[in-house]
């Protein structure tokens, strides 16, 4: 608010009936109520006008030229960028609708998110998604495209004029804790929804307060742990690959541990990555060796890529590596009957035809499994 003094006349004129005696000020305002001061109690008067509102800058579109990478290796999520911008992305995602993998370009809103409903296929089809209903609506097919125009906010299969040529890059997360732990996270869109590709392996939370690493023999730890703990892992290849099992602690803990700008996803939201996928779980389990016991690997079409971790509890210890995958959920159970509380959960098996997701009976605190986030 800018402050303007009144004219010094007025100001003038109060000090010199105050120095001889009491007078009043009274002020008659537009609503027909009056308002009156003794000239003597006033210390000094200011005006006070409302700020300028300042016009927003128009949003500036870049018109660019994209050519469609020849591998997603680096991620199934691909930025488009140009002068520093991200103007459009490109994702290789399974799209139910089609019972299959696409290559799909989506152009980028004003709020620099992927704007969905105008999506265009690397075979010119046109992909709609309902953002409620988590459902693609594809068009015809045409002819194979290798690169696209984004102009003013949409995609097109072909433009006359130039247009500059903007690059891609591999969509990822930048996890940054504590003072030395960085770790990098690939990214996959399945329906509408962006997940983590890869389990957390954090041993910090998000304000930096370190998570407590326990032992796998240490049983009598893990189990007196109430403040959040993961089981510690030595071969750094199962590590990279697996990530850490944590308890449910870590989950509930107001430090939070999801990276910046995602979350650990509740029972609906996991429940639509198992509509969008498809529900079958081969569709969601990675399919890389070692991944799973020999015989159960997946096809990994979503590109959920989960690995088969088992879980942990102080009274088996390690269990079920190699042979399925248990995921926490931030939906909070509580069984009345057995006075217990705890996490929902996304639970895949080695011979499961389709993946679980717990109803009102998931796991209490103490169990140690897999975190997975979804984007805010």
């Amino acid at each position: 608010m800018k402050k303007f003094l009144l004219p010094s006349i007025l100001l003038c004129a109060a000090s010199a009936y105050a120095q001889t005696s009491s007078y009043s000020l009274n002020i008659h305002l537009k609503n027909g109520e009056s308002v009156k001061y003794e000239v003597t109690d006033i210390d000094r008067m200011t005006f006070e006008a409302p700020e300028e509102e300042e016009t927003p800058d128009p949003v500036e579109t870049a018109n660019v030229k994209v050519t469609i990478p020849t591998s997603f290796a680096t991620g199934w999520v691909q930025k488009v960028m140009y002068d520093g911008k991200q103007v459009a992305e490109i994702d290789q995602e399974y799209v139910k609708a089609v019972d299959n993998i696409m290559i799909v370009v989506y152009p980028c809103g004003a709020d620099g998110r992927a704007d969905l409903t105008k999506g265009v296929s690397s075979t010119g089809a046109s992909v709609v998604w309902d953002l409620d209903a988590n459902a693609a609506t594809v068009g015809e097919a045409g002819d194979d495209m290798t690169t696209f125009y984004i102009v003013d906010g949409e995609v097109l299969t072909s433009y006359d004029g130039e247009l500059p040529e903007a690059t891609v890059e591999a969509d990822v997360i930048s996890d940054r804790r504590g003072l030395f732990e960085r770790n990098t996270y690939t990214i996959v869109k399945i329906g509408t929804q962006y997940w983590m590709a890869e389990n957390l392996r954090t041993t910090y939370y998000l304000d930096g307060t370190s998570i407590q690493g326990v032992e796998s023999k240490d049983t009598s730890t893990w189990s007196a742990n109430t403040t959040g703990a993961y089981v510690k892992i030595d071969d750094t290849e199962w590590l990279k690959m697996a990530g850490y099992l944590y308890n449910g602690y870590c989950v509930t803990s107001e430090k939070e541990i999801a990276p910046e700008g995602w979350e650990v996803p509740t029972r609906d939201q996991v429940l639509k990555l198992r509509s969008a996928g498809n529900i079958l779980a081969t569709n969601f389990k990675d399919s890389e060796p070692g991944s799973w016991s020999n015989g159960t690997e997946g096809e990994n079409v979503t590109g959920f890529s989960a690995i088969a971790t088992g879980y942990y509890s102080s009274a088996t210890g390690m269990t079920g590596e190699l042979s399925e995958a248990y995921f926490w959920t931030s939906t909070v159970y509580s069984d009345w009957l057995f006075k217990t509380e705890g996490l929902e959960t996304l639970r895949i098996n080695g011979t499961s035809k389709n993946i679980a997701v717990s109803n009102e009976a998931g796991h209490s605190y103490p169990f140690g499994h897999s975190i997975r986030c979804v984007r805010k």
